[in-house]
């Protein structure tokens, strides 16, 4: 939708500032008293939206505070030194974040499990904010120090055509690749390493590429190698101090290495990049609501992020929303040929939210960032016909939903109640702890999100508080802001006391992200 309904039943400022709190209230747009209906032999169901929680406008106007931009001081934004390619990178263009197996024989390399993953930034000026859309490619050597794809070069032994432990992954809207692979081995004259190289495209053109390498500590190392199969080699000759790449800067790419609790290891590396061209920047695009990769709904409320997208911050300040706001717009091609201008809530240089047009095609989707006309992004979405998300109180996809509770008193009386509100001293939105009542009360949780409008049928929704089966009652179209849906979900009374408990939600098969309350 991208108009705004109206109602004679709206709610007044007085009971606007009852139900949420005056913070909230000055966010509040359009929000409506909802109309109830006992249908014959069926608990009370709601059939409209409620008043929105202030939260909630918060979150579709303005950048997720998970995807700010950070201060140079934070070690994300360290930009760490440029080292050798060597002479075993092969473009291999292997999009997969395990990477220890061969897919031509589908072996897997023997190893102590790594989990590695990459935090990128783009620094420009005073300003660091994570660089989504860039190719992140990791490769290295097996346990025992052999290379795959060589052809007998560079003092290795032939293993032209096998492709393990090589691959990249694309960075997400927070600028991270996540891969799983094995601690490295060693071979003659280098020290413990895994080369990485990080590049961004317009198209099939290279824009931006950095290489380097990251090291590990050496007691670490020591202690993994007294495993198999890095046990039946001899002991090694080149540790960090003596090897001559690492003392190049190598102290600056040491991985913090932990343990996972299972026998292997875990890392996180963070990095910030200069020079990034502030051209085409590659986007990526998710749910605004969970931020989770993978597809986005027709119709539903999407982020995307990249670079140099905006000139500055703004918002739409009406509905129905504008298709360009400061200069900016997305045109959204979809599987079928057929381009549309996307209707904008918010833009800024690092993350748009707009609505995947009205009779987009379900498939595969190119996104184009127009600025002033000329093209500053481009990337790519999978739309799909229901892909269910829940928005939450704190503009991150989990923790205490983006939601209210209407309690329906046996007299016919209804109230609406809080599921959260903002703590000052946590800087957040916190739990509110939802009281049973008497027992002839109904508690309905109705909860916001984005992309479950085109479900099948309301059978085909489902929905459990804390373990408990709990009746959906309507799902559909919220009508009062462009994407948004609306649940209305009955809280089952045998819940009193639990305190947090996870809500999840389905829709045709689709799991939504989890979202909490809590029942007191």
């Amino acid at each position: 939708m991208t108009t705004k309904k109206r109602s004679n039943h709206l709610l007044s400022r007085r009971e606007t500032l009852r139900l949420m709190g005056a913070a909230g209230a000055t966010a509040l747009r359009g929000g409506e008293r909802t109309r109830l209906s006992r249908p014959a032999g069926t608990h009370l169901a709601i059939a409209e939206a409620g008043p929105l929680p202030g939260m909630l406008h918060s979150t579709l106007y303005s950048a997720s505070p998970l995807h700010a931009a950070r201060g140079l001081e934070t070690l994300a934004c360290v930009a760490r030194p440029a080292l050798t390619e060597g002479p075993y990178f092969v473009d291999e263009r292997l999009n997969r974040s395990d990477i220890r197996t061969d897919p031509t024989t589908n072996t897997v390399k023997a190893g102590v499990p790594l989990r590695l993953k990459f935090n990128v930034n783009r620094v420009s000026g005073s300003d660091c904010a994570p660089l989504a859309g860039a190719l992140v490619d990791i490769w290295h050597c097996d346990a025992l120090g052999s290379y795959s794809d060589i052809t007998n070069g560079a003092g290795q032994a032939n293993t032209s055509g096998q492709k393990y432990l090589r691959g990249y992954q694309v960075t997400d809207s927070n600028g991270s690749a996540e891969f799983t692979t094995i601690y490295p081995g060693y071979y003659t004259g280098r020290t413990v390493h895994i080369h990485f190289k990080i590049r961004l495209f317009a198209g099939s053109t290279k824009t931006y590429e950095f290489t380097s390498q990251v090291f590990f500590d050496d007691t670490l190392t020591d202690q993994v190698f007294t495993l198999a199969p890095y046990n039946t080699k001899s002991a090694r000759g080149t540790r960090n101090s003596n090897d001559g790449i690492y003392n190049g800067g190598g102290s600056q790419l040491l991985l913090n290495v932990a343990p996972d609790g299972q026998g292997g290891y875990t890392s996180t590396f963070d990095i910030g990049l200069t020079g990034v061209p502030s051209t085409v920047s590659t986007v990526s695009t998710v749910s605004a609501a969970s931020y989770a990769a993978g597809g986005v709904a027709a119709e539903g409320i999407a982020a995307l992020f990249g670079t140099g997208l905006a000139g500055g911050t703004l918002a739409a300040p009406t509905l129905p929303l504008p298709t360009e706001l400061g200069g900016v717009q997305v045109r959204v091609r979809d599987a079928a040929g057929t381009e549309r201008p996307a209707p904008l809530f918010f833009v800024s240089p690092t993350q748009i939210n707009f609505q995947i047009p009205q009779g987009t095609s379900a498939g595969s989707a190119i996104l184009q960032v127009l600025r002033d006309n000329s093209a500053v992004g481009q990337g790519s979405a999978t739309v799909e016909t229901v892909a269910p998300s829940l928005f939450a109180a704190n503009a991150s996809g989990r923790g205490v939903a983006a939601a209210l509770v209407l309690r329906a008193r046996s007299d016919g009386t209804q109230n609406w109640e809080a599921v959260a509100q903002f703590d000052q001293g946590q800087n957040s939105f916190v739990a509110v702890p939802i009281d049973p009542g008497p027992a002839n009360d109904q508690l309905f949780l109705v909860v916001f999100g984005t992309g479950f409008r085109n479900r099948s049928a309301l059978s085909a929704v489902a929905a459990t508080i804390g373990g408990a089966n709990a009746d959906v009652s309507f799902a559909g179209a919220q009508g009062g802001y462009a994407g948004l849906d609306q649940a209305n979900i009955l809280i089952p009374r045998s819940l009193a006391g639990r305190g947090d408990v996870d809500l999840i939600f389905s829709a045709d098969g689709r799991t939504a992200n989890t979202v909490s309350i809590n029942i007191g």
